[in-house]
């Protein structure tokens, strides 16, 4: 006795030839165009307007196409684990990867088909007029992509192979993959221990669906309304595998008008109240039609979901919950799971029924449409890596890309967060990592916040001491160096010795005190005596420069008052070695380097002198050294926040661009923004890059700042959301940061390893219990991966880990 044969599935396609574009043709004679597309709305970009924009294009490219056509596409939602490799990555970097490795991620592939529906009949013949037509409507949609920002990409003969066969094995996870066997069951697919389970989002027998209906919704987030994709859920369905199907299909418009109107006319022909009420709904679709030249289309919306049956069952409740809460009720149709998965195949849409189609216009139809993608890395050799917000690690050029695309026009940024915003551990983050892009640093610190950053890169770091102050020499240059800039520099430092940091030059004072540092500089170099340059030799010169000036031209001139304040940086004064001692020329070679200078944060007189030096110091820098260059600027900016320094901190921020290079300027305090002038005017105004932390504190003081910092209402948005999101699981401990290029900016997460966490961390406890490892291995990294290892082997928490150190 013969064994019973199994149904085979077979392929629907006769093959892929490739003529203009690679075409899929189907064994119906239907013929498709298969590309890949990126969705346009960035997932939390907050922007209702990229929602309609993106509804406006999809309505552009099917009215081009018109009747005959069918409209697929196709969002594959499939889960995976982030496997980085972490060879050859340095240290701290491989310790960052390998934190994020074994996390499961969504993935989001989108697939665009465009299919021409040949007519049955029981011979297909070649149309060479239909057959151009199809090619020129192609490359018309092709362009109409590309200027949505869509990115498509025509899928050739094996990657139209491989789409087909990923979609009959289920699998977009796993690079490798096998395809098995399928058991049709009245409500699924079987599939080995996973199921397929299919359903159609519109009830065609009974269409419910809300009265009104646009291409996002709102959800509430920090009690502002946040736009959001209509089916943004999809994302966060917990299922091995979901894919979304959506087909449009364009009939013949006078037609389908015609079918209408015959239904209207019998429903009017049998008055009763549910009769008038169907008639008054078809003549408000066809007066729609007739005044906003809107298109009939047949629509199939389903998804599929593909994981355990456990996971799958409760996966589709938690579908159907949501799609009742935009009320929207699925079909509870089943039996056609077969048909349904054969559906998604691509160009195989002819395959579905009457009864798998509802008819609408092409506006409500569109609103369907899955509209989000999620961030990509850049392109770009210099990449900084930040968690997107579903903690997948994001290379974010905030340098040199928004340079060449015109997005910025400096590389100079503000960062604001209040205190226990993730201030510190942002910076450490991001110098980390410009380390790594071979970025000269230099930084001014009033906190200790860089120690351990510093140490393990073997920076120099230099604390301001009374025994051992921080000095350079101002006035030791080449004759070539002195310039225009240079002399505008000498006459700050100048004035700043004199009337302090608020005081004010008069016209009579700062042209006096010019031609004192000129005819000095010239004298010098004439002379050959520029061993000798410095502030004490300035000194005497000017006093008897400045005498014979004011004398000569009887001018307003405090020369006592000058003589007397000045001696105090001369030989014998408090401050003699200040401006007098040259600087060590190795720091001129060094990559990082720290200035602390907590200890005379409160002291009026040497604040705003030794920024100024330390400015000086990454000023040449930035001349000498061809590289990237950064100069950090922490709370220690209020220093020089003066009318004094004005001229000084614009002329910095201007010319720094010129130079590969780039100010970065911190502060916490709302009032700052406020209350500066300098701020506005000189920071603020050359300063293209934002970086916001938690902004929550000034939330009702916000528009004032929104204005100077140029955030439109959808940029608000989207700050007010960081740390507010439901998206902690699974996740490191992390703070959110939002970063805005050139007035439009997305949200970050900070999320670093432990190993980066005890490098960057400022708890004095934790630096002290990291000292006695590294001190025992005597190496900074042995002894932080020892010291990793027996905290995650102890099971405590770190706090009381590192007290049980510290006490035995």
């Amino acid at each position: 006795m013969s064994k019973k044969k199994k149904n085979v599935f077979q392929l629907p396609y006769i093959g892929v030839e490739t003529d203009k574009y690679p075409v899929l043709y189907h064994e119906e004679g239907h013929y498709s165009v298969v590309m890949g597309i990126d969705n346009t709305v960035l997932r939390y970009s907050g922007d209702e307007d990229k929602f309609y924009k993106f509804h406006t294009e999809f309505t552009n490219i099917i009215k081009l196409l018109g009747a005959g056509y069918h409209i697929q596409k196709i969002d594959i939602f499939s889960t995976k684990k982030l496997n980085y490799n972490i060879e050859g990555k340095d240290y701290l970097s491989s310790a960052y990867f390998k934190s994020f490795n074994g996390r499961n991620f969504k993935d989001i592939t989108t697939v665009l088909v465009i299919t021409k529906i040949t007519k049955r009949s029981n011979f297909i013949t070649y149309n060479p007029k239909e057959w151009k037509l199809f090619n020129i409507n192609i490359e018309k949609v092709i362009g109409l992509l590309n200027e949505g920002g869509f990115n498509p990409t025509i899928y050739n003969e094996k990657q139209i192979d491989n789409l087909v066969k990923r979609s009959i094995a289920f699998n977009f996870m796993n690079d490798t993959f096998s395809i098995g066997n399928l058991k049709v069951e009245d409500e699924h697919i079987n599939l080995g221990d996973r199921i397929f389970r299919s359903t159609s989002i519109i009830d065609v027998d009974e269409i419910q669906l809300p009265s009104q209906i646009s291409p996002n919704t709102t959800i509430k987030s920090n009690g502002s309304d946040f736009p959001t994709d209509l089916f943004s859920f999809l994302y966060d369905i917990d299922s091995e595998l979901l894919i979304y199907n959506q087909v449009i299909e364009v009939k013949d418009q006078i037609k389908e008008r015609r079918i209408i109107e015959q239904k209207r006319d019998r429903h009017s022909s049998m008055p009763d109240p549910s009769n008038e009420l169907a008639v008054k709904d078809i003549e408000g679709v066809l007066d729609d039609l007739a005044k906003s030249n809107q298109l009939l289309v047949n629509c199939h919306f389903s998804v599929s979901l593909v994981d355990t049956p456990e996971k799958v069952n409760t996966a589709y409740n938690d579908f159907e919950g949501k799609l009742f809460q935009l009320g929207i009720v699925p079909s509870k149709r089943t039996y056609n799971q077969l048909e349904v998965f054969s559906s998604i195949l691509p160009g195989n849409t002819p395959v579905l029924q009457e009864y798998d189609y509802f008819k609408t216009t092409i506006d409500p139809a569109l609103c369907f449409f899955y509209k989000e993608n999620l961030r990509k890395s850049d392109n770009s050799d210099f990449k900084i890596f930040f968690s997107d917000r579903e903690g997948i690690p994001t290379g974010v050029d905030i340098s040199d890309l928004p340079m060449q695309t015109n997005r910025i026009n400096n590389r100079n940024k503000f960062i604001l967060g209040p205190s226990g915003s993730g201030k510190s551990f942002l910076m450490n983050h991001m110098i980390r990592q410009y380390l790594l892009a071979n970025t000269d640093i230099v930084l001014v610190d009033v906190g200790h916040s860089y120690s351990g950053l510093c140490e393990y890169y073997n920076g120099t770091y230099i604390t301001y001491t009374q025994e051992k102050p921080i000095t350079m020499n101002p006035f030791y240059i080449t004759k070539e160096e002195f310039n225009i800039e240079k002399k505008a520099n000498l006459k700050t430092l100048i004035g700043l010795l004199w009337k302090g940091a608020d005081g004010v030059l008069t016209k009579v004072e700062d042209n006096v005190i010019s031609e004192a540092i000129n005819e000095y500089m010239n004298t010098f170099f004439l002379e050959g005596r520029q061993s000798e340059l410095g502030f004490n030799s300035f000194y005497t010169f000017s006093l008897e420069f400045i005498e014979k000036e004011v004398t000569e031209n009887e001018l307003n001139f405090n020369l006592k008052e000058f003589k007397y304040i000045l001696k105090d940086f001369y030989k014998g004064g408090e401050y003699e070695t200040l401006l007098n001692a040259n600087l060590d020329d190795s720091l001129f070679n060094e990559n990082l380097i720290v200035f602390e200078i907590d200890s005379i944060k409160d002291n009026k007189i040497l604040f705003p002198i030794v920024t100024m030096i330390i400015m000086d110091i990454f000023l040449q820098k930035m001349r000498g050294r061809k590289k990237r260059k950064c100069l950090i600027i922490e709370e220690a900016w209020k220093a020089i926040a003066s009318p004094m320094m004005a001229d000084y901190i614009l002329y910095l921020y201007k010319t720094v661009r010129k130079f590969f290079g780039e100010a970065m300027l911190v502060t916490q305090e709302l009032d700052d923004i406020l209350k500066s002038e300098i701020l506005k005017n000189s920071v603020l105004n050359n300063s293209d890059t934002v970086i916001l932390l938690d902004q929550s504190k000034f939330k009702d003081n916000y528009d004032e700042v929104a204005k100077l910092l140029g955030l439109n209402e959808v940029e608000k948005n989207k700050i007010f959301t960081i740390n507010k999101l439901d998206n902690k699981d699974n996740r490191g401990r992390f703070k959110e940061v939002y970063i805005s290029l050139g007035g439009t900016g997305e949200v970050w997460g900070v999320e670093v390893s432990i190993h980066e966490y005890l490098v960057f961390t400022t708890e004095f406890s934790e630096k002290e219990a990291l000292s006695i490892y590294t001190k025992k291995f005597n190496s900074f990294e042995k002894g932080l991966d020892a010291f990793v290892k027996d905290f995650e082997t102890s099971k405590l928490p770190l706090p009381k880990f590192v007290s049980n150190l510290l006490a035995s």
